[in-house]
């Protein structure tokens, strides 16, 4: 798979989770609302919106007496610049319980109290920590390890672009699973190991197809490199024993990790 199709298939992903975030949103900013004004609910309208990620659908919810619109969407605006990526934040590890306030207050406009407000980035956070934490299928055909460039703000900075580290699985039967965001900022020690290493925590263990898996590879790296890296994928995928594998891993962590983290992080996770 080429890196061009490889970026569309993550944006597709990260729109899904888009539209997640939102929705939880639109949700927790209605329940909000009507404790505050009273009221009660009257089910949901659909809502077509044009993020930087691409279109989501949404279920915008309705009150009975026609007073709550969400205050992040305009009437007949059709399009939402930048709520997405700064949405998509609220999934990406290190997000601090008051830079999620800022943000739902970027969202929702001020339109609440303090202690309200507090509250509301309580549940989105509680939200964000399930799907971040949550278990893993012990199996997957492929995965794809890239980053996306995203507008997050910086306290003393504004809005800067950072890159968010993003793990997408394929699983056997085809379906694509957004396996998790890290938010990291460049000097991060954490990494392509760490994240990998969160994968194995959350229940991962295999990924299948070698051939595949070094035609990726191969794709991956300059045209000098690959004789060399097919030669010691070779040695990693033909080993006699599993613990000889994981030994010549090493080596080729050592000698490639550097300069390919994508690649060998999938090998990595192939042969925990």
């Amino acid at each position: 798979m080429d890196q061009d199709t490889l970026r569309i298939l993550l944006r597709e992903a990260v729109r899904e989770t888009v539209a997640e975030v939102l929705q939880t949103v639109l949700e927790l900013d209605r329940t909000a609302f009507l404790q505050v004004h009273g009221g009660r609910r009257n089910g949901y309208y659909p809502r077509k919106l044009e993020t930087t990620f691409g279109q989501v659908d949404l279920k915008v919810p309705r009150d009975r007496e026609s007073r709550y619109y969400p205050a992040f969407l305009k009437p007949y605006a059709r399009r939402l610049v930048d709520v997405g990526e700064v949405a998509v934040a609220l999934y990406a590890a290190g997000v601090s319980q008051r830079k999620a306030a800022e943000i739902l207050s970027l969202l929702l406009g001020h339109r609440y109290s303090h202690e309200t407000l507090s509250a509301l980035t309580d549940q989105v956070l509680e939200a964000a920590g399930a799907f971040r934490t949550r278990l893993l299928p012990e199996e997957m055909a492929f995965v794809y390890l890239d980053g996306l460039s995203l507008k997050v703000f910086r306290e003393g900075e504004g809005i800067v672009r950072e890159t968010v580290y993003v793990a997408l699985g394929i699983a056997p039967d085809g379906e694509r699973r957004v396996l998790g965001f890290w938010l990291l900022p460049p000097e991060s020690a954490l990494g392509w190991e760490g994240v990998l290493g969160e994968l194995w925590q959350r229940g991962l263990r295999r990924v299948r197809c070698v051939v595949h898996g070094v035609r990726w590879s191969l794709s991956q790296v300059r045209s000098r490199d690959r004789a060399l890296l097919a030669e010691d994928l070779r040695r990693v995928y033909g080993a006699e024993s599993r613990e000889e594998a994981l030994r010549v891993l090493e080596e080729v962590k050592g000698t490639w990790g550097s300069g390919y983290p994508g690649v060998v992080g999938l090998w990595v996770v192939a042969f925990p």
